[in-house]
């Protein structure tokens, strides 16, 4: 890879990390405060799940109707209240979504019920969306992955909440890291295609 490869290269990166990093979670307060159907529920997440859904990948979708009844099945999310969903549920359902790119479902339910047990359901959620938009990569390929005070380690975590929130923060790493190196793998597949043709 000469100089202009690695330019260029960087380049996209960047883009790709300000791609990551406007991409904004609604807070709690800004969920619909009166219960919906499920159509509804689809569409609130569609919106707020935009940055991760593929055009014209209808099999990968990250939310559907089937998808949010069979979490309900399994006690992933909690019931309906006659087949209508709340704020409760939305927020299940994002933190499910992203994490869910990288980690078991099982895996997922138990971040989630371990952190319920120190704080209420819009508490962590709010968390979650904060550490979210925190967990940027700089715009530079090699350096931190979190900002500021959001670094990742074990420094000073001597009880259960830091260590509980230590694992959320690199749950969310982990699907922002596959974000963009799976951005970075398309941003380079159109060189890789072109010098196959020309073999």
């Amino acid at each position: 890879m000469n100089f202009d490869d690695e330019l260029v290269l960087e380049q996209k990166y960047t883009l790709i990390c300000e791609k990551l990093a406007a991409h904004r979670l609604p807070r709690w307060e800004s969920f619909p405060d009166i219960e919906l159907y499920m159509d509804q529920v689809v569409a609130v997440m569609e919106k707020a799940l935009a940055l991760y859904n593929k055009q014209g990948e209808d099999e990968s979708k990250l939310i559907t109707p089937s998808i949010i009844n069979n979490y309900v099945k399994l006690k992933v999310i909690p019931a309906p209240n006659k087949k209508k969903y709340n704020r409760e549920h939305l927020a299940y359902l994002v933190m499910i979504c992203i994490l869910k790119q990288t980690l078991a479902i099982s895996s997922i339910v138990k971040i989630i019920e371990t952190n319920l047990e120190s704080k209420s359901i819009n508490e962590l959620y709010n968390e979650f969306c904060n550490i979210y938009e925190n967990v940027i990569p700089f715009a530079h390929m090699g350096e931190p992955i979190f900002e500021g005070e959001e670094q990742v380690g074990f420094d000073g975590m001597d009880v259960e909440d830091d260590i509980n929130a230590f694992i959320l923060k690199s749950a969310i790493l982990s699907t922002a890291g596959k974000f963009v190196c799976e951005e970075m793998l398309s941003a380079m597949s159109p060189k890789k295609d072109k010098d196959k043709k020309e073999d």
